[in-house]
């Protein structure tokens, strides 16, 4: 049940998070590291960023709750 409940607030946090990520990179200007006229390579850059920034905050909140779980069992 508990790994449910995890797993849950996973999503919770992994979905909204990676959309705010990709508004967020998408104000950054990435353009001066590619060529002109490559927009479809900087969105897709800014999408996969943001996924994997959004996988590891979600993913360290999953850690850090299954590492204080573990604790609170050992007691």
């Amino acid at each position: 049940m508990f790994d449910y409940l995890v797993l849950m607030w996973f999503f919770v946090i992994f979905i909204p998070l990676a959309f705010a990520c990709y508004h967020a990179f998408m104000a950054l200007d990435f353009s001066k590291f590619f060529r002109p006229n490559s927009t479809w390579q900087i969105k897709l850059l800014t999408l996969v960023l943001s996924i994997s920034l959004a996988f590891l905050v979600a993913f360290a909140f999953a850690a850090i709750v299954y590492a204080i779980k573990l604790i609170i069992g050992s007691l």
